[in-house]
């Protein structure tokens, strides 16, 4: 008898508890119609990166939620059959039977009170009720927020498009880096701190200059600062890039063509991250990007490319 009542108590968990996992199938659901669009409406060269940007912003995302949603369920069943467990064994003292003794009183007690509950528990429920509804906003606000730049990849086509129309007329009259399949348009500014990496990207002053012959290294900022004014941090899609890209660089009234050949990953403190060697090509540089937990990170995403 007991054996069948923690069956079906489990059952019971177990049904309650599936019609969380919606949540993230929708979600999967609508990101994946996004990528889908992006995937049949894109130039074929295109594909690697819309690939890039469904793992990050539909399957790592939805696996987590759903992840989480499993061990919830697990960690109430572990606790029911410790439970049953324990008042087994101690039946007058077990935590079971604890808790169904508080349950109870505490449904008597909320019985009693309904009638006549004061104005400060009223009060302290709505608050409680605000500060959920604050948490579940904030949270889709940030997760909106931290997706901006993927989504804008998704859909804009037309931005593409004038990339790259704007790369073939020539008309750039700045130093300029123009990246048209991870919209990248923004201009190169010598020098770096953080008031610079807030209006454009950055040369690294003891890097080659475009077209030199050695190693030109551009760092340029991932997430941009949480403010909805601000521009979008202007390299948040280098991790899109593979092999084979075009990446175009406008300095002193010059053209400079580059061909991305690898994408590696370093720690900040590597002793590699600023090389110097001999041989032309150019370094991009921002923080990772790949469903980072948190905004600053000691890792690094490198794009090489070599001249054309």
């Amino acid at each position: 008898m007991e054996t069948t009542s923690l069956s079906k108590k489990i059952k019971e968990i177990i049904k309650e508890s599936l019609k969380w996992y919606w949540y993230p199938l929708i979600y999967f659901f609508v990101t994946s119609i996004l990528c889908a669009y992006a995937w049949y409406t894109r130039p074929f060269a295109h594909r690697d990166g819309i690939k890039v940007v469904f793992k990050t912003i539909s399957v790592i995302p939805s696996v987590i939620w759903a992840g989480s949603v499993t061990l919830w369920i697990v960690v109430v069943i572990l606790f029911v059959l410790l439970s049953r467990l324990l008042k087994k064994r101690l039946p007058e003292t077990s935590l079971w039977s604890t808790l169904e003794r508080l349950s109870k009183r505490k449904r008597e007690s909320l019985e009693e009170k309904s009638v006549s509950k004061s104005i400060w528990k009223k009060i302290a429920n709505c608050c409680f009720y605000f500060l959920g509804i604050i948490f579940i906003f904030g949270g889709i606000t940030i997760a909106i927020w931290i997706s901006r730049p993927y989504i804008a990849l998704l859909l804009s086509t037309s931005r593409i498009e004038a990339l790259e129309n704007k790369v073939k007329l020539g008309q750039v009259y700045d130093n300029r880096i123009i990246i048209p399949s991870a919209i990248v348009d923004v201009p190169i500014i010598e020098g770096v701190d953080n008031s610079k990496l807030s209006r454009g990207v950055c040369r690294i002053p003891q890097s080659s200059l475009p077209g030199e012959g050695g190693n030109c290294i551009i760092e340029g900022h991932n997430v941009a600062e949480f403010r909805w004014w601000r521009p979008q941090s202007f390299f948040s899609m280098l991790e899109v890039l593979n092999k084979g890209d075009a990446i175009y660089i406008f300095y002193n009234g010059k053209k400079y063509i580059y061909k991305v050949k690898e994408k590696i990953y370093k720690n900040v403190n590597d002793s590699k991250l600023y090389d110097n060697t001999r041989g032309e090509r150019l370094t991009l540089i921002t923080c990772v990007s790949t469903w980072s937990p948190t905004i600053y990170t000691n890792r690094r995403t490198i794009i090489v490319a070599y001249p054309m």
